[in-house]
């Protein structure tokens, strides 16, 4: 299900010589029975934006991490430079590994709070973008080194050939129990 949210500046907010504009916001994102909106286009974490009680709440996707939560707070410090979040309400929530915030009503009766998060959000997730790619490009590359090395960084079967006396530990230094401390 897509959900298309228009935001357009007010007659009030604009000069005479301005015009227009729709902003298109584009997000992989769904609302729940209760009116709640799931964005799911971050890489580390879910968000969840909770209209009626006027919080925004993010979840980890998979495994909590360092990263994940200084994305996190990456992501909670965005919102209050932009203004958008109370930063004295930024906790802990209730699900492991989550984080809230409260935002404030918008005092323009014609500006949904909604919209402008969603906007931000969008903002946050284009900044992060590059990242994004940096991570999947290191972890192909990776998993392609392991199953399809080139030629330089692998050695045919046969290739070396066999020693009696290999490397800098000989076949019979073995450490036991007692044998490592001389007492052997």
């Amino acid at each position: 299900m897509t959900i298309n949210i228009k935001i357009s500046p007010t007659a009030e907010t604009q000069g005479p010589l301005e015009h227009q504009e729709s902003i298109k916001v584009s997000l992989n994102m769904r609302k729940t029975l209760d009116g709640k909106i799931m964005i799911f286009d971050h890489m580390h974490f879910d968000i969840i934006v909770d209209t009626t009680k006027n919080k925004i709440i993010t979840f980890p996707k998979n495994i909590m991490d360092e990263e994940v939560y200084d994305t996190q707070n990456k992501y909670f410090k965005h919102l209050h430079n932009e203004g958008i979040i109370q930063p004295e309400s930024v906790k802990s929530g209730n699900v492991y590994a989550s984080i809230e915030a409260k935002y404030p009503d918008a005092v323009d009766e014609n500006t949904s709070s909604a919209q402008i998060i969603l906007l931000s959000t969008k903002k946050f997730i284009e900044e992060q973008q590059p990242y994004f790619e940096a991570a999947e490009f290191i972890e192909n590359e990776i998993e392609d080194q392991y199953v399809d090395p080139d030629d330089e960084d692998s050695t045919e079967l046969g290739e070396v050939p066999q020693a009696p006396k290999k490397g800098s530990i000989g076949p019979h230094r073995i450490r036991r129990y007692l044998s490592g401390y001389g007492y052997y």
